[in-house]
């Protein structure tokens, strides 16, 4: 009975480690803009359709021009992105800590 006590708190936490770590890849096609000027730089993705991202997942942009670090203000371009989407838990723990970030900028004096 006692290693019963014992274990079950660590299947537990193994289980949710493994729920927290699970993730899904997508890939597809995107269209990237690149916007860059001396104090500011923006990047916008517009995804394939059927992907979305939500808290908690990842976007990689698997090609890059040979800009030579020259963008000339703005470029265009397609690529290949691949898309992470993060677990449901991982996702609720994203949003959950983000909302305090807000609050405690708001509420600093």
């Amino acid at each position: 009975m006692k290693r019963l006590l014992l274990a079950l708190p660590a299947l537990i936490a193994g289980g949710l480690w493994l729920w927290y770590r699970r993730e899904k890849v997508m890939e597809g096609e995107g269209v990237v803009y690149l916007q860059s000027e001396h104090e500011h730089f923006h990047l916008h993705v517009d995804l394939p359709p059927g992907m979305e991202i939500e808290p908690g997942d990842t976007l990689e942009i698997l090609t890059v021009p040979q800009t030579h670090g020259q963008t000339n203000g703005e470029m265009t371009y397609s690529s290949r992105i691949r898309l992470t989407k993060a677990s449901s838990l991982r996702r609720e723990l994203v949003k959950r800590s983000s909302l305090v970030e807000i609050n405690e900028l708001v509420e600093h004096p």
